[in-house]
């Protein structure tokens, strides 16, 4: 059996990708990922609900944005590196809405999962979860498909996070 005993793993241009502390803590440093929410501040839709249907939305409370993969101009987070990639985005419905609620995970434009709720007067929260196969290059957007969600100043009812998982 061997022991490597290392501190740090860097690439060749002395970019540190891997650290182990003393206690033997692994971090990456580098993984790109981001956290985003949307706020009544946006450059979309102001109005609280948000109705705006069938275009990116461009969230712009940006909490994290690693590796300068997400673009609140765009909405989109372009992934930089092939891999596996989990995706989370979740939404409060609209209380006063008339109608059924749906939003969209889409890759590179098209739809590959959604979120839905139907009409019954109440905030409920909306969910989409997905692991994708990505390829340097892909986009990933989030798009209201229907109906109206409630957002607020601070963003707090609403988060888009997306990070390489492998």
């Amino acid at each position: 059996m061997s022991t490597l005993k290392v501190q740090n793993i860097q690439h060749t241009n002395g970019t540190s990708g891997i650290a182990i502390s003393s206690g033997g803590v692994i971090t990456q440093p580098t993984i790109p990922c981001c956290m985003v929410q949307l706020t009544t501040s946006n450059a979309q839709d102001t109005s609280n609900p948000y109705t705006t249907t069938s275009t990116d939305i461009r969230f712009d409370k940006i909490l994290l944005n690693q590796g300068g993969c997400y673009s609140e101009s765009t909405g989109r987070f372009t992934v930089p590196i092939d891999g596996v990639y989990e995706i989370n985005c979740q939404f409060l419905s609209n209380a006063n809405s008339a109608t059924d609620k749906q939003f969209s995970l889409r890759k590179n434009g098209a739809a590959v999962q959604l979120g839905y709720h139907g009409v019954d007067n109440q905030h409920v929260e909306m969910h989409v979860h997905a692991l994708l196969d990505c390829v340097s290059g892909d986009y990933l957007t989030i798009q209201l498909e229907q109906g109206e969600i409630f957002i607020d100043g601070g963003g707090t009812y609403s988060a888009f996070t997306v990070r390489l998982v492998g």
